[in-house]
């Protein structure tokens, strides 16, 4: 037994399949002549879902999937279907790492910061601020970010000139980041409503820090560093080109 499966069982990681699962594989990024409209309608007529599975990683030996959109597709009714009937497991996994980890919620009207908040470790309690934040998530959204050691310039530096030295050691540790997204529905199925209200909750593993490589001073930064980029896995993979289609 792997160490994520201590508190998260196998059973538990593995996504529902999907009723259009034969149309999975079918893209629709080969008309790049045609206008995103088309390329919808396209999509609609032939059945292509417009979710595809996600990888997200626990530790370097256990992931677990859950279905996110792919960008720019029409979310077809189908597909609303398996996101709204997989959504207690989803939660079910995410409230195990809030209660291991513990979360910090952020949003519009929200002043935490990483520095000065405890994390939550209870997920309705994430819930409720989402609620508080006036706003009742229709789907979640979970990026996981690696952990990144890298360095950091003073206001004051030149980092551009050859002879600047790094003030700080920025250390970021791995992470995940839960979004909260709400539906509005379109010709023939549904989007994500836009613009995004900011609503979310970040799971560290540990606080990000910096450390001043002069004095060996540590502070704990109000907010993500935004050092790590999102691990971005999913099965089928969707290609750059398709993205840029809908971009």
């Amino acid at each position: 037994m792997v160490a994520g499966e201590l508190f998260i069982s196998e059973e538990m990681m593995t996504a529902p399949e999907h009723p259009l699962a034969n149309q999975l594989e079918a893209s629709v990024a080969e008309f790049l002549q045609e206008s995103p409209a088309e390329i919808r309608e396209q999509q609609r007529r032939d059945r292509i879902p417009g979710i595809v599975k996600r990888i997200v990683p626990i530790d370097n030996n256990t992931t677990w999937e859950y279905w996110w959109c792919v960008p720019g597709r029409t979310i077809l009714p189908e597909d609303l279907e398996v996101l709204q009937s997989d959504r207690p497991r989803v939660e079910a996994i995410l409230a195990r790492m809030v209660w291991l980890w513990g979360g910090y919620c952020f949003g519009e009207q929200s002043t935490h910061s990483l520095a000065d908040s405890e994390p939550i470790y209870d997920w309705q309690k994430v819930l409720d601020f989402a609620h508080q934040q006036n706003l009742t998530p229709d789907i979640l959204d979970i990026d996981y970010l690696p952990g990144v050691v890298n360095r950091l310039y003073s206001q004051q530096s030149d980092a551009v000139s050859s002879r600047a030295t790094p003030d700080y050691v920025a250390v970021e540790p791995a992470h995940w980041h839960v979004e909260f997204f709400q539906l509005q529905p379109v010709d023939g199925g549904y989007e994500l409503k836009e613009p995004k209200q900011l609503c979310s909750c970040q799971i560290w593993t540990s606080k990000p820090f910096l450390k001043h490589i002069a004095s060996g001073e540590i502070k704990i930064p109000d907010t993500d560093l935004w050092l790590s980029r999102p691990l971005d896995l999913t099965i089928p993979p969707w290609s750059a080109s398709e993205i840029a289609v809908y971009s």
